[in-house]
Parts: structure tokens; sequence; C-alpha cells
């Protein structure tokens, strides 16, 4: 991987952050992403890391596509309670969508990196949390976090980190 695909510097707006940006095949996007501390090692491990995600090989990804199936139902549930709330044209969404329907569906709007300071450089897992909106009602924003192989959260936005386990007992969570 070259840094023509990722770009990482030190954040002008937060002490001792990075931001970059990296390129994101999985959503077909460019994004940028900010990193919790200033650790440019993990920052660059965590930006090659989404320069890999694909359709293709999500389902390698367990954690990730554990969240993103949680997300299904929690898209679907948010449609079925407030439905009549929006205008949805002909857009069909329910429990039996998959998460490439879903993937259709949302944009991410943020990624935050968070490296553990109770797990050395070497041996912390990728974690991160990613913001999504619901294309059809833009307003719509939910989330998702995650450990190494842990899931940790998936439903609306709470603000969730990647090292928060407290999460995965809250009612609200998804992944329960």
């Amino acid at each position: 991987m070259s840094d023509n695909n990722y770009s990482l510097k030190e954040s002008a707006g937060y002490f001792g952050r990075l931001e970059g940006s990296v390129e994101i095949p999985l959503f077909g996007c460019r994004m940028r992403f900010y990193v919790k501390g200033d650790d440019e090692i993990y920052a660059r491990r965590c930006a090659e890391h989404f320069e890999n995600l694909t359709a293709a090989n999500l389902a390698e990804h367990t954690a990730l596509f554990a969240c993103l199936e949680a997300l299904v139902t929690y898209v679907a549930d948010m449609l079925d309670e407030h439905s009549g709330e929006f205008d949805l044209g002909d857009l069909e969404f329910d429990e039996d969508s998959t998460v490439g329907d879903l993937l259709e569906l949302i944009t991410p709007t943020e990624l935050a990196f968070e490296r553990s300071d109770y797990v050395s450089e070497e041996d912390c897992p990728i974690a991160y949390s990613i913001k999504f909106s619901f294309d059809p009602v833009p307003d719509e924003v939910m989330e998702i976090a995650l450990h190494g192989d842990v899931p940790v959260y998936a439903g609306e936005v709470c603000g969730a980190g990647a090292w928060n386990d407290k999460l995965l007992k809250k009612r609200y969570n998804y992944l329960n």
C-alpha cells in the first residue's frame, strides 16, 4: 500500500490528535478520519486496514459484519416505527434485508480510530467507531463501534467508544 491511498497529518484543531483521509472501497468513498492520540504507526495501520475493506472480503471481518448486520435490524425497526414520518417513496427495507442492501442506503460521515492505553502499540487491535447517515433520511444517523474481533455497539448515535465494553450491556445496543 502506498501513501497515495491515504493521507495523515497532525490535527490543526486538536492537540495530540492525528487526522487524515482514506479511500474505503467497501463504502465507495474517500473518508476523513481522526485518531485519538498521536500514534502515527497505529494510525497508518488503521488506514491501511480500511484501504483493504471490500464487499468481497467483508465476511472475513466478522466483527464489522456483525455490527452491520445489527444495523440492518436497527434500520428495519427505525423504519417500522417511524415510517409515517418519512417520505421514502418505494423503498422496501425490513428485517429480511441484507448487509448489501444496507450498504446501498448508508454513507459514512465520521471515522474515529482509538488505541487502548492498556495495550502495547504492537498488540493493540484496530479499534474504531463509524457514524453513518441514512441516505433516504439524511438526518437519521447511526453508529457502530468495535475493537479487534469484538463488536461493541450498533444503533443510534450515542458517542460510542471502541473500548467502552459497558455498551455491550445497554438495552438500546442492537448487538444484543
